[in-house]
């Protein structure tokens, strides 16, 4: 009977380490080797890059991650666009660096909570997560001079570094959220047929 229940037991335990609702994520290691990875802990939750399956929470997004860019004489911006489209309500981080041209320190200023040329031209990032205490998205966005991304590679067509920062709530601007252990380690080489499950 005891052996009966612990199987019993066991077989509960496991079934609840798979459920979608509290995913045990990990952050991926720091590295510089075109891993294409990427991961943050936002409010103790870690959130990683999944391809679509249920919720489209990154528009025509049909990866968990890609890298897009512009450079013009209007434009110079690299972006990193994340989302977690595998769970029931999903995630999306952009990450808008302007003139990347090479390792460093990009300091982080005021989002305008737009992509691409929408975006105003400085280095900023949004993300949205679910608030389950208004069961909607909730938006945050960068504010200036509280933060940054780190390239710690840039060659061969690998993009690696780390961010951190202070993100201010769109709706609420006395509400902010700090993120300390943001990485990512990106092959623009292999991205697009990296699977992300």
């Amino acid at each position: 009977m005891k052996i009966l229940l612990f199987f019993m037991s066991l077989l509960v335990m496991t079934a609840c380490s798979n459920n979608d609702e509290t995913p045990q994520r990990q952050l991926p290691p720091e590295t510089q080797t075109g891993a294409n990875t990427f991961g943050v802990t936002i409010n103790g939750k870690v959130y990683v890059p999944r391809d679509p399956t249920g919720v489209n929470v990154g528009g025509a997004t049909p990866k968990g991650m890609r890298l897009q860019g512009l450079q013009s004489s209007n434009f110079n911006y690299t972006e990193i666009i994340v989302v977690d489209g595998a769970s029931s309500v999903g995630f999306k981080m952009v990450i808008h660096i302007e003139n990347l041209s090479g390792i460093g320190t990009y300091l982080l200023n005021k989002s305008n909570f737009q992509d691409g040329v929408d975006s105003w031209p400085t280095n900023n990032i949004h993300f949205k997560i679910w608030d389950s205490k208004i069961s909607n998205y909730a938006y945050y966005g960068s504010i200036d001079d509280d933060g940054g991304i780190d390239i710690t590679r840039l060659s061969n067509g690998i993009v690696s570094g780390i961010f951190s920062g202070k993100f201010v709530r769109y709706d609420k601007p006395t509400e902010f959220i700090t993120i300390t252990d943001g990485r990512f380690d990106i092959n623009s080489f292999t991205l697009s047929e990296h699977p992300f499950p």
